[in-house]
């Protein structure tokens, strides 16, 4: 993955970095190297501040919260912190499906502290309005846990 991400700007695809660099941090996560993953997520934020390419970005802060719990899940300030803005520049770009993905993401955390009511809000925005469909799982996975929440 770290050659192939090597070639993307040779062949003139770098609109496509942001997604090619979140999938390698996410890799490098699941390999255990979670701090490796959020050096990749910080340069590709850091890079996008630089070429204003922004469409990825809800995305790279959903991805960097999901990896920070995986670092270390008792410290969720920071994971909270970096998906409340993944959901805010998903909802100023009109990104539902990021939004309703980092809703998610921050909905399982408050449900793992036992803040069912906060999970409960997350979602129920992010929800409203999307016709089902199985073609998008988060969704039914969202549905299904706004249903089993209790505010």
């Amino acid at each position: 993955m770290r050659r192939s991400l090597a070639i993307v700007p040779e062949r003139g695809q770098v609109w496509l970095l942001p997604r090619f660099e979140a999938a390698l941090a996410e890799a490098e996560a699941s390999a255990g190297e979670t701090d490796a993953g959020l050096r990749r997520l910080d340069d590709a934020l850091a890079e996008l501040e630089r070429t204003e390419q922004r469409w990825y970005e809800a995305e790279l802060y959903r991805i960097r919260g999901e990896i920070l719990l995986k670092r270390d899940p008792a410290d969720t300030a920071s994971a909270e912190q970096s998906l409340q803005a993944a959901i805010a520049i998903a909802q100023s770009q009109k990104a539902r499906s990021f939004e309703l993905r980092a809703a998610l993401a921050l909905a399982k955390l408050y449900h793992a502290a036992n803040r069912d009511a906060d999970a409960h809000a997350a979602l129920t925005s992010a929800v409203e309005g999307f016709p089902p469909t199985q073609q998008f799982p988060e969704l039914t996975e969202a549905q299904t846990l706004l249903a089993a929440l209790n505010p």
